[in-house]
């Protein structure tokens, strides 16, 4: 037990490990203590606190190649990986020293960022595994290339440490193990080693000139800054976009919605400003899908998406825009061209669901009112709600929608729910528009 806990305790030839595995124990107890899942955390609570994630990492948040060094995916993956960094600096930091590790660990750690971002840009990915296995692999090219060491003292430790290695690259090919950010660090150690090597001339040394080393950490950050500029952004930053478009959508349907409950012609004008500021969402959503457009290396899928959203998101604006130049000049705004526009979202909105489930058919056809655009769902979606006009039910909406002219309107409301119901029985059940018109 005495010989266990000074594997935490900083020395003079093992300083920088301790502290590291200190530091990756410190945030996984603070992330646990502030709610986080020890065994299995959730993946979107990875993402909130850094994980490496392509649709965030790839669209400016490149400080998560560094952050999800420090992160680890339950305490099973904590406890494997300090235990491996504890057995591979106890060996490699006192042959090298304190800054060489330092470096070489961090380099390592980002370059399996880099690669595991470059192979699934959908991956939650989090842990020191490639800065680890960068170690190890720093350590066996050291081994190998150093002169004074005959191959049969070398062996040994060449041979343990290539067992090592690949039993670890083999057990990570089951499901749910990051391998790429292994094999990148791992690529990485074994070059960073090599160079440290010929820089000493194939000695192991715990002093290497400052310059040097500074001269190798910039052309790697370099390479590393070339390579994330080279990984296509187009899905990634199309997955950011959906995520921005709902919430774009959910703000600017606020208004819509309280429109529903409580709107009438004589209390409309308190909703204008709502509608400008929906429009000013809608304008924002078009502006992101239109660059989303012109990437070239989109999928098929997410651009014929991109494609319904652009079209919806089109009609959305123009939808508020009508009803905000009709509140503003006194007129109702449910008229029939404002269901028309109503009805051709509708299409959009049940293209959209069929292109997500991979459903076969005519979403426009199978739309309630293809037929005839007055026969249009309501944004809710809901089935055709009751007309009256001048306290006279409509059983014909569709031939009376032709005879009244937005002129004719002097007021519309809308009732809904238990209200609809008690005043006009059950066939309101999906709600009742009154229409007045001007008497001569």
């Amino acid at each position: 037990m005495k010989n266990f806990w000074t594997l935490f305790v900083p020395r003079p030839h093992y300083f920088v490990t301790p502290i590291l595995i200190n530091l990756n124990i410190l945030v996984f107890v603070v992330l646990a203590l502030s709610g986080m899942h020890v065994l299995s955390p959730d993946g979107q609570d990875l993402i909130a606190v850094g994980a490496n994630f392509g649709p965030y990492t790839l669209t400016g948040e490149w400080w998560r190649l560094l952050n999800s060094m420090f992160l680890h995916i339950g305490i099973i993956h904590l406890l494997v990986n300090m235990y491996a960094l504890a057995n591979i600096g106890g060996v490699l930091e006192p042959l090298v020293g304190r800054k060489q590790f330092i470096v070489a660990y961090i380099l390592c750690g980002l370059a399996g960022s880099l690669v595991s971002l470059w192979w699934d840009q959908l991956r939650i990915s989090a842990g020191a595994s490639g800065a680890i296995f960068g170690m190890f692999g720093m350590f066996m090219t050291m081994i190998l290339l150093e002169r004074e060491m005959s191959w049969q003292e070398k062996k040994g430790m060449v041979l343990n440490m290539l067992g090592v290695i690949a039993f670890n690259l083999l057990f990570g090919l089951q499901g749910g193990i990051d391998n790429a950010a292994h094999i990148g660090g791992l690529v990485l150690g074994i070059i960073f080693g090599g160079v440290l090597l010929m820089r000493s001339g194939r000695y192991i040394a715990q002093s290497y000139n400052m310059l040097g080393t500074a001269l190798t950490t910039v052309i790697i950050l370099v390479a590393f800054t070339g390579l994330y500029f080279q990984i296509p952004v187009a899905n990634a930053k199309y997955l950011t976009m959906l995520e921005d478009f709902g919430i774009h959508e959910q703000r600017a349907m606020e208004v819509l919605q309280e429109m529903e409950k409580t709107a009438s012609l004589a209390n409309g004008g308190r909703y204008v400003s709502g509608l400008e500021e929906g429009i000013g969402f809608w304008d924002e959503s078009i502006r992101e899908l239109m660059e989303l457009e012109e990437m070239p290396d989109l999928g098929e899928r997410e651009a014929k998406e991109v494609e319904i959203l652009l079209n919806y998101t089109r009609l959305r604006k123009k939808s508020y825009e009508m009803m905000r130049d009709d509140i503003k000049s006194n007129q109702p705004w449910m008229h029939p061209k404002q269901q028309q526009v109503l009805w051709a979202i509708s299409t959009y909105v049940k293209e959209l669901q069929y292109l997500r489930e991979g459903k076969e058919g005519d979403p426009v056809a199978d739309t309630p009112g293809s037929e005839h655009w007055q026969g249009t769902e309501y944004p809710t979606g809901q089935e055709r709600p009751l007309f009256v006009i001048d306290g006279a039910v409509q059983e014909n909406m569709e031939q009376a929608e032709l005879d009244l002219h937005p002129d004719d309107i002097a007021s519309v409301t809308v009732l809904k729910d238990s209200a609809a119901v008690r005043l006009y029985g059950e066939r309101a059940r999906n709600g009742v528009v009154l229409i007045s018109t001007k008497q001569e």
